[in-house]
């Protein structure tokens, strides 16, 4: 098995979803890697790839009903509305960030803490409060990162960090949690998804030390991941389920399998 990867975040509810982090701000200086080459992160404008992942989930949003609003997602313990609270969360750190108001920020009681309490304080909202709170704090946050431009730079926990990989880190928690409440997507749409997402998440956990431990590479339809001296070639749906440690999202039962084995 893997050693313990680095935790990079302290803000994170689960582990390999870190979009408020600390992250590592050294940079190894390495070239990319053959599987980060397509999508190199340092780069590409991320502004496309996230407006498309926050239209996605606002559209599908706006159609659920109660009942849909408090069906289990794939988060432990947490309902469509508790997710969409917990994004609502995330927003209220970006504003600190772009307001220079993180010191305000409640964090005591540390990861958990910051998340069981987004959540908990929004369990008396109504599924439409919710939402329009996300939405509107979403939409200011959307608008001052254009302002700054995706050459900036903006205020993390950790100091200044480049906008581009914020709005990347910010575009992969929404994929993440999109899948988390099973928002839609044609196949096309899809498999895009997790080539980018696949792409960024090596160029992470190699290039800004989220995982050094991790070997793998993406070659077409999937990748290939070396363990223990082991070889395994996994569908790009299975890798991102390893990669996000949720097995849970994975509907073959034996894929979920496998992935429990490699984490």
């Amino acid at each position: 098995r893997r050693r313990q990867r680095k935790r990079t975040s302290p803000w994170r509810r689960w582990p390999r979803s870190k979009a408020l982090g600390s992250r590592s701000l050294h940079r190894r200086g390495n070239p990319p890697t053959p599987s980060a080459r397509a999508l190199d992160p340092r780069s590409v404008n991320p502004f496309p790839v996230y407006d498309r992942e926050i239209a996605r989930l606002r559209s599908h949003l706006r159609t659920l009903g109660s009942r849909q609003w408090a069906a289990r997602s794939h988060c432990r313990g947490w309902s469509v509305k508790d997710v969409v609270a917990h994004l609502s969360t995330d927003e209220v750190y970006d504003q600190a960030c772009l307001d220079g108001t993180m010191d305000q920020l409640p964090f005591s009681g540390g990861l958990h803490g910051w998340n069981a309490r987004g959540v908990r304080v929004r369990r008396a909202m109504s599924p439409l409060e919710v939402l329009q709170e996300w939405e509107a704090r979403q939409a200011l946050v959307r608008w001052a990162w254009g302002k700054i431009g995706v050459e900036g730079t903006i205020e993390t926990s950790i100091g200044r960090y480049p906008m581009r990989l914020q709005v990347w880190h910010l575009a992969r928690e929404y994929a993440i949690h999109a899948d988390d409440i099973e928002v839609p997507m044609s196949s096309r749409e899809r498999t895009a998804q997790l080539r980018w997402r696949i792409a960024f998440g090596l160029f992470a956990a190699q290039e800004e030390q989220e995982d050094e431990s991790l070997d793998a590479e993406l070659r077409g339809d999937h990748v290939q991941l070396r363990q223990d001296g082991a070889v395994h070639r996994l569908e790009l749906e299975t890798f991102i389920a390893y990669l996000t440690n949720r097995p849970q999202q994975l509907t073959d039962p034996k894929q979920r399998a496998l992935v429990r084995k490699l984490t």
